[in-house]
């Protein structure tokens, strides 16, 4: 069979050529799920997508037609581009922070999992067949785009109008990459390229990145010193670190989200106070934002500043004593608890806990709220009356507490009875608090935020005067700001800290590290990182 093109008409359809060349270009220039995304930039010529119409137009220049071994891989191509543009608009609009492809792939089935919990069954079905039709009809669109230019260049006319408008954009370009380009003008040309050549980049660099990755992680080892009594001066009191997700800097700096905000945090303040407690605060600079806490508590409970997901595997890999292993060396039973966690976890066997609970060992039987599986509240009755209530002897515990994760879209509500908590069967009986804001769109989700942060601390600060914890060490943090939908761009990375007890001695090494009176932290620039923490707290109360 003849690869010859044998054209059944005379003259070229340019509306088509046009109509295929927008669609092509637009689904290259969407800045999805960025908002505004309609804008003159979408008719901005792709250089990705005008090379592939050159390789189109010089097959057609030879007379060979554009053939499916030829169209599929440029349909592959175009697939990629847009899903690595998917993932430069995403990563800075939500977390603050650059894509990059080495790292960030390893998160889709987290991503997975976040958006499967972020709807209801129903609403899952009905997203993934739509999405699994519009799919559909991309590719199709994407196929009979390319099959129509590659009939508009078997005419010459055709070849020869693109040949002159490729020297003029080619003229364009070099202008501008030299500087001779008038500045009032746009860029005449958008394109992908440069950005994959800097992960291309990356990845050819990936065994030097890997052999300072693991530099880093032994220097964090050697730093903390080899001590003979750790956390003695602990005197066996309990220790309770709650890591409070999405819990950040915003809510006291941001003044639209202060004013909703302070309320809450003064209640908590004064109920505190009235039971007795006394409350140190300050900023630390948390690893992450937006999302990965796993970065944040690892960092926290390493010495190990983890600033992305290949210094994380090379730390949970490695012999660097964790949090929980000086504690069980003082004599502690230590115990995880993270409700969250619904997958296996085999790395979280580096962290050391003697007890670990994660979502299918509390015997919830309500609904789950969004991402969490089960309330907060639930979670801390569970575990004090399971944990603490029965036990003596001294405990850390380390909670990784959900209710405040994204979406913020469907919310349990607060129990003021304890005891109706139950197995968490009331839950079907009560209304959740819910939001019409859900992904990939939180650019309206402050309320939602707000509201599920004063659920938490009202949790907490009910949870502390009402239940007996003695002069228990209490820690609260959190683990990275919310998504950068509701912080803004360029939000710092801080979250805030506060150390808790009603003996107020334990608190005086913290003055050192420094913390300030009060639950609303100092600001007092620099800020220490959460990598600090493990070592400053040792060193307080080691000998």
């Amino acid at each position: 069979m003849s690869a010859r093109f044998r054209p059944s008409v005379d003259r070229p359809n340019l509306a088509t050529f046009i109509l295929a060349w927008v669609f092509l270009n637009v689904f290259i220039n969407l800045d999805f799920p960025a908002a505004p995304m309609l804008s003159f930039k979408l008719l901005r010529p792709s250089l990705e997508v005008w090379g592939l119409l050159t390789v189109l137009c010089l097959l057609a220049w030879v007379g060979r037609a554009a053939r499916a071994r030829i169209l599929l891989p440029m349909m592959v191509v175009l697939v990629f581009a847009r899903l690595f543009r998917l993932g430069d608009v995403i990563m800075p609009a939500y977390f603050n922070r650059p894509f990059n492809l080495y790292m960030d792939v390893g998160y889709l089935p987290g991503l997975a999992h976040l958006l499967a919990n972020s709807f209801s069954p129903e609403r899952l079905t009905l997203y993934a067949a739509l999405t699994a039709a519009l799919i559909a009809v991309v590719l199709w669109a994407l196929w009979r785009s390319l099959q129509t230019a590659g009939a508009f260049f078997h005419y010459p006319a055709a070849r020869r109008g693109f040949a002159g408008l490729t020297l003029v954009l080619a003229l364009a370009v070099g202008a501008y990459q030299s500087g001779r380009y008038p500045g009032p003008l746009p860029p005449p040309a958008t394109a992908f390229t440069p950005r994959l050549a800097a992960e291309v980049a990356f990845m050819r660099n990936i065994r030097e990145i890997r052999r300072s990755g693991l530099a880093a992680v032994q220097m964090a080892a050697e730093r903390i010193p080899d001590y003979e009594m750790p956390l003695a001066g602990l005197q066996g009191r309990n220790v309770y670190l709650f890591l409070i997700e999405s819990y950040g800097q915003t809510l006291f700096k941001n003044r639209e989200h202060w004013q909703t905000f302070a309320p809450s945090i003064h209640w908590l303040a004064a109920t505190l106070n009235r039971g007795g407690y006394t409350i140190y605060s300050r900023y630390l600079r948390s690893p992450t934002f937006g999302g990965a806490s796993w970065l944040a508590f690892g960092t926290l409970e390493s010495g190990v500043w983890l600033s992305d997901q290949l210094r994380y595997v090379y730390l949970v890999a490695s012999q660097v004593p964790p949090l929980a292993s000086y504690f069980a060396r003082a004599g502690y039973r230590t115990l995880s608890i993270m409700p969250g966690t619904t997958m296996p976890w085999p790395e979280g066997r580096y962290f050391g806990y003697q007890r670990e609970y994660h979502a299918r060992d509390f015997d919830y039987r309500g609904p789950a709220f969004g991402f969490a599986p089960m309330p907060d509240q639930f979670v801390l009755d569970r575990i004090y009356r399971r944990e603490i209530r029965p036990h003596e002897g001294p405990l850390f515990a380390r909670y990784v507490l959900v209710s405040t994760h994204a979406p913020f879209h469907r919310q349990p509500v607060y129990l003021p009875d304890w005891e109706l908590v139950g197995d968490g069967s009331v839950y079907h009986q009560l209304a959740p608090v819910e939001f019409p804001n859900n992904w990939p769109d939180l650019t309206e989700a402050s309320e939602a935020y707000l509201t599920a942060i004063r659920y938490e601390l009202t949790v907490l600060g009910h949870y502390l005067t009402r239940f007996a914890h003695d002069d228990a060490l209490i820690i609260v943090l959190g683990d990275h700001q919310p998504n950068a939908h509701i912080t803004g761009s360029g939000a710092p990375s801080l979250v805030p800290v506060h150390v808790i007890s009603r003996d107020a001695s334990v608190l005086a090494p913290f003055r050192q590290m420094g913390f300030s009176p009060g639950i609303v932290p100092a600001d007092r620039p620099p800020f220490g990182g959460m990598q600090d923490f493990l070592p400053d707290l040792l060193a307080a109360f080691s000998r």
